[in-house]
């Protein structure tokens, strides 16, 4: 395999964790009620407090995970080449990396028989494990089957849905990184059972949608000019939004805080923006093919 391959496969393959990740912990954050279950009694002696900035900053560590399992997966990657090969992760998934881990983790053979975690918090997390691996390996499949680029295999439809969704929870992201600086730059407290809230979150709806949108209009290849054209209006709205949002549902406007929180998701949906080829065609989005 070329560096240029290898470079693409690590890439692609955390990119996919990072997506897949975010998507099942944002489902399982909506049916259950994690700031409970941290609190049980045994849990909250195993787990960090559920509103410690361990527990927020979390999701950006999966990407040095995401970096681990694809240079893990590189010298198997012709085995995940065949029609079953997703099924093969997955089974290998299952297999070592929940039920029969090296470790007494929750949710393995060993986490049941040797720690006093209670046998329904093994259990509450098994879905979400499940769901995340089950769509972590078909994505990797995908990416191995064909290493000129997934979005291409798709129907167009589906490539440009694709595209708006990893630029949008990419994007979503970076409201979460400047959102914890900002917060602790202030020396404000950090609650993570706030933080989660309808309420809170609620902030992101909009900016997650308007960015998810000019990804997915985005199609083609873009002047440079294009590009900061959308990165401004990433911008504009999202400082617009939040104003409006804060002054609406907190009764107040932090107005530091509604200029400086797009900035990030602005610069990283500007990265992601597919770049004018000069050669035949446009070039698609490298960083997520």
């Amino acid at each position: 395999m070329r560096q240029s391959e290898t470079i693409s496969f690590l890439g692609k393959v955390t990119v996919a964790h990072v997506v897949t990740y975010f998507v099942m912990g944002a489902a399982a954050a909506a049916m259950l009620d994690y700031e409970s279950v941290f609190a049980a009694p045994i849990v909250r002696d195993y787990m960090k407090d559920f509103g410690s900035v361990a527990v927020l900053i979390g999701p950006l560590v999966q990407v040095l995970r995401g970096l681990i399992i694809a240079a893990v997966l590189l010298p198997f990657r012709s085995a995940l080449i065949p029609r079953y090969g997703w099924l093969r992760l997955w089974m290998l998934l299952i297999g070592i990396g929940i039920l029969s881990t090296a470790a007494a983790a929750p949710s393995s053979v060993e986490g049941i028989i040797y720690t006093r975690l209670p046998l329904w918090y093994h259990l509450i997390g098994l879905p979400e494990m499940l769901g995340q691996t089950l769509l972590f390996s078909i994505a990797t499949a995908l990416i191995a089957r064909h290493p000129t680029g997934v979005l291409a295999a798709l129907p167009p439809i589906f490539e440009r849905l694709l595209r708006a969704l990893v630029a949008a929870s990419l994007a979503f992201a970076g409201y979460a990184v400047v959102s914890v600086l900002f917060a602790l730059s202030a020396g404000a407290e950090i609650d993570a059972g706030e933080s989660l809230t309808l309420k809170v979150q609620g902030l992101f709806i909009a900016p997650f949608l308007i960015n998810g949108i000019i990804a997915f209009v985005a199609t083609h290849g873009l002047t440079a000019r294009a590009r900061l054209v959308a990165a401004l209006v990433s911008f504009s709205a999202g400082v617009v939004v939040i104003a409006l949002y804060q002054a609406v549902v907190s009764g107040g406007t932090n107005l530091p805080y509604a200029l400086i929180a797009p900035v990030l998701p602005a610069a990283i949906l500007w990265v992601l923006m597919p770049r004018e080829s000069r050669r035949s065609g446009p070039e698609p989005l490298a960083d997520v093919r």
